[in-house]
């Protein structure tokens, strides 16, 4: 569970300095390609809209489940609610308005670097949780454990384990759609996301909502992910195929 979102706080700021960063990365990987600024304009205007409309979802999101879990409070903010919401306006947007306006920067433009982003702005972001101390770990005697304020006992800071491996997981996305013009990014961003989720839920250990088949939300909406990924493989191999074919 993320944080309440307030404007002037540690986590709002983490928060800012992600999609900053996010940004960033997008204008280095369209500069590549020469892209016009008013294009690159466009979309950075429709992913600001589509990452606040995130924010709302991401909170809708959490109170589902905190109703499910018998909490009925409002504010706190779960990243998969967010980047569900999110996600899917900036491609509906993209797909029924951008395809028609500039149908000269196809959407696989977007969706490649789009991970990369994302990631990058999620690692900035799990660093927010860690000065905000939510989503912590289990309880440890590790060497690795923190004591958050208000604890009597020291726990695994999932926060920062995780900002890690997003940094490192979006480093990778980032040359792969850079360097190597890689095609795959999104279903390699849902499979690398999706089993890691999976796995460090299990030594989370704040409260995260109902479960089911012995599984948290987190959980099973990252089987969902695997699952998109491996689907995602087979549609990119399709339409290369198909494009291949047409070109000759």
């Amino acid at each position: 569970m993320l944080p309440k979102l307030w404007i002037f706080n540690t986590y709002s700021l983490c928060l800012i300095a992600g999609i900053v960063a996010c940004f960033g990365l997008f204008l280095l990987y369209m500069s590549k390609y020469g892209a016009k600024k008013s294009y690159i304009y466009d979309v950075l205007v429709l992913a600001s809209v589509a990452i606040l409309f995130g924010l709302l979802s991401a909170t809708l999101f959490q109170y589902v489940f905190d109703l499910l879990n018998g909490h009925n409070e409002f504010g706190s903010m779960t990243f998969y609610g967010g980047l569900i919401g999110g996600a899917a306006l900036f491609i509906i947007v993209y797909l029924t308005l951008f395809k028609k306006r500039w149908p000269e920067y196809p959407f696989m433009m977007v969706l490649v670097i789009a991970p990369a982003c994302i990631t990058i702005a999620h690692a900035f972001g799990r660093i927010g949780c860690f000065c905000s101390g939510c989503c912590y770990g289990i309880e440890t005697d590790s060497w690795l454990g923190v004591q958050f304020p208000g604890m009597h006992h020291k726990v695994y800071p999932t926060q920062l384990f995780e900002s890690f491996y997003l940094f490192i997981l979006s480093g990778v996305l980032f040359l792969l759609a850079y360097k190597f013009n890689f095609k795959y990014t999104m279903p390699v961003y849902c499979l690398a996301y999706g089993v890691w989720r999976f796995l460090i839920e299990f030594i989370r250990g704040d409260e995260r909502g109902f479960v089911l088949f012995g599984l948290h939300p987190a959980q099973l909406i990252s089987i969902l992910a695997v699952i998109i990924g491996i689907a995602l493989i087979f549609v990119y191999k399709f339409k290369m195929l198909k494009k291949t074919e047409e070109t000759e």
